[in-house]
C-alpha cells in the first residue's frame, strides 16, 4: 500500500472519530472535496486541522486554510511535513 493510501486510510479513521459519523467520510479519495463532498463547514475545517496536527505532527497556517480544498491537499500538506 502506498504512503498516500495509508494517509487517506488514517484520515478516514481520524475523521470518523472526530466527527462521530456526522460527516460522509466512508470512501475518501484524493479528489474528495472537504466542503462540497464531506460537508465540512469552517468549524469542521478547524476541528479537522487540529486533529490532523495532533495525529501527524503537521502545523497549518492561515494560508493553508485558504488552499485546502480536497483530501489530496491535506495529504500533500502531511507528506511535506513527514
Amino acid at each position: 500500500m502506498s504512503n498516500q493510501n495509508n494517509i487517506i486510510e488514517r484520515l478516514t479513521e481520524l475523521f470518523n472519530s472526530v466527527f462521530e459519523g456526522e460527516l460522509k467520510v466512508d470512501s475518501l479519495t484524493e479528489e474528495t472535496r472537504l466542503i462540497e463532498d464531506i460537508g465540512m463547514n469552517s468549524i469542521g475545517l478547524l476541528y479537522m486541522a487540529m486533529a490532523v496536527e495532533e495525529e501527524f505532527g503537521v502545523r497549518f497556517t492561515n494560508e493553508d486554510f485558504v488552499s485546502l480544498r480536497t483530501i489530496g491537499d491535506v495529504v500533500k500538506k502531511i507528506e511535506a511535513n513527514i
